[in-house]
């Protein structure tokens, strides 16, 4: 063998086994990500957040509120409440976020309730009180949502064709991906993705960022491995997603932008019927969100556009997740 098939014969070994072990640690890291994005009941570390709640009012009389036990269309078992009015009235139906759980919206609970709303709140699977089922951050979760929204219509005091659906980063995210419901009048969407992979990659990104700030030693390696990190974290996220179909049967990758094509259905029944317009959906954000940039709540309000669903933005200052509650919104949309 001449020198130069020698040579040409060791480049490729040596870049196959490179791509082997690239892929390879490329899959254990998507396996331990998948592993920790699906396991249920793992409970977020909030001390890297601050929550901004509003301030609790009083809650129902104990005669009006009610624990509900309901499954979903796939048999997971799901835990919830219901405080009923005293008369019958509109319904608001609370979505949760990611890795929390419905007691974290008590006090926005209890001012929609002082407002005379009925409010069903509940977990989603593998979160508080719900079965220990895998998450998926969105697309299986809509499941859940459609079985709550079956539940609230069965209530005796909501009143027909009168719900409003309110979520929450990923409970937005979740209402948005649901197809519209004869019921829901409503959905107030507060900080939710536009794709939830957008969101992974920032976060893997953060993490390798972290890792690298560890290698002290090696400066200039460090400088030249961070130029890396955005394709990295591309790579990871995508194989990652092949993981996760491969373990579950469905993907991860929610796209709530992406959703509105199948309002066009919905729209042309509302418009033609007498029964109710459109569902108009009012988008809340913060301006300086850094784990869901505003961006995601322009390309959401783009694409609603284009698919003519009526969309108001309020997009407010700051830098933290927004819990906010616009009770004088909240009745303005419903009505």
């Amino acid at each position: 063998m001449s020198e130069q098939r020698r040579w040409a014969l060791g480049v490729a070994t040596g870049t196959g086994i490179l791509g082997l072990t690239v892929t390879s640690g490329l899959a254990f890291i998507a396996n331990h990500i998948v592993e920790e994005f699906s396991r249920p009941h793992l409970i977020l570390d909030e001390s890297g957040f601050t929550w901004t709640m509003p301030q609790p009012a009083s809650d129902p009389d104990p005669s009006l509120q009610r624990s509900l036990l309901f499954k979903t269309v796939d048999g997971k078992l799901l835990s919830g409440d219901f405080w009923a009015q005293p008369c019958p009235a509109p319904t608001v139906v609370l979505c949760h976020g990611y890795r929390i759980s419905r007691a974290h919206l008590r006090s926005v609970a209890t001012l929609e309730y002082a407002r005379g709303y009925n409010v069903m709140a509940f977990d989603f699977r593998g979160h508080g009180g719900s079965e220990g089922a895998s998450t998926s951050g969105g697309n299986v979760e809509v499941r859940d949502l459609e079985a709550a929204l079956i539940v609230a219509c069965s209530q005796p005091e909501t009143l027909p064709g009168r719900i409003i659906i309110h979520g929450f980063s990923m409970g937005a995210s979740v209402a948005l991906l649901t197809p519209p419901h004869p019921d829901v009048c409503a959905i107030i969407a507060d900080s939710p993705y536009a794709r939830s992979d957008e969101v992974m990659r920032r976060l893997v990104q953060y993490r390798l960022l972290e890792a690298s700030n560890r290698w002290k030693r090696w400066p200039r390696l460090v400088g030249q491995l961070r130029s890396l990190l955005p394709p990295l974290a591309w790579a990871t996220v995508g194989m990652s997603v092949l993981v996760f179909r491969l373990r579950f049967g469905f993907t991860f990758v929610a796209r709530p932008d992406a959703s509105f094509k199948r309002w066009q259905g919905w729209k042309t029944y509302a418009q033609t019927s007498d029964r109710r317009r459109p569902v108009p959906i009012l988008l809340i954000h913060a301006e300086g969100d850094q784990l869901i940039p505003i961006a995601h709540a322009r390309q959401i309000a783009s694409q609603a556009k284009i698919y003519e669903v009526p969309l108001e933005t309020y997009f407010v200052e700051g830098d933290r997740t927004v819990m906010l509650m616009d009770i004088i919104r909240v009745s303005t949309i419903a009505s």
